[in-house]
C-alpha cells in the first residue's frame, strides 16, 4: 500500500546530482557550458516551464471546481437537498485534495516558477554575451 523509499547510497546520490545539468548550471554558472549544451538546456528549461504552466493551470481549474462544488453543496443544503449536499461536499473534498496534490507535486518536481524562469534567463543572457563577443571578435 505504501511505497518504501529505496535507500540511496551516497555514491548513487552523488551520481544523480552530478548528472543534473540544471543543478550544475545553478552552482557553476553558464560559463562552464558549451553553446550547444546551453541551447539544449534552454530547450529543456522551456519545456519544463511549459509543463509547469500546464500543471499550474490544471491545479487552478481543479481548485475553482472545488469552490463551485462547495457553493453547490451550500445551496443544496439551504433548499433541503441533503443527499445532494453530502455528495457535493464529497466531490469538493476530492477536488480540493487533488488541487493540493498537484500543488505539492509541482513544488517537489520544479521548486518554483521563478526558478525555472531564472534558469532560462541566465542561459539567454550567456548566449547573448557570447554572440556579442563573437561579433566583436569578427570586426
Amino acid at each position: 500500500m505504501f511505497r518504501r523509499k529505496i535507500e540511496e547510497s551516497p555514491l548513487d546520490r552523488l551520481e544523480r546530482e552530478a548528472n543534473d545539468d540544471f543543478r550544475m548550471l545553478d552552482e557553476l554558472g553558464p560559463t562552464h557550458f558549451g553553446p550547444e549544451h546551453l541551447m539544449e538546456l534552454y530547450t529543456q528549461a522551456r519545456e519544463r516551464l511549459s509543463v509547469f504552466r500546464g500543471r499550474q493551470r490544471l491545479a487552478m481549474v481543479i481548485g475553482s471546481t472545488a469552490a463551485g462544488w462547495i457553493f453547490l453543496a451550500i445551496l443544496a443544503n439551504v433548499f433541503g437537498f441533503k443527499w445532494l449536499s453530502f455528495g457535493a461536499f464529497g466531490v469538493a473534498s476530492l477536488s480540493f485534495a487533488a488541487f493540493l496534490f498537484i500543488v505539492f507535486w509541482q513544488k517537489k518536481r520544479f521548486e518554483s516558477r521563478g526558478e525555472l524562469e531564472y534558469t532560462q534567463r541566465i542561459i539567454e543572457e550567456e548566449l547573448r554575451r557570447r554572440a556579442q563577443l563573437r561579433r566583436e571578435a569578427n570586426r
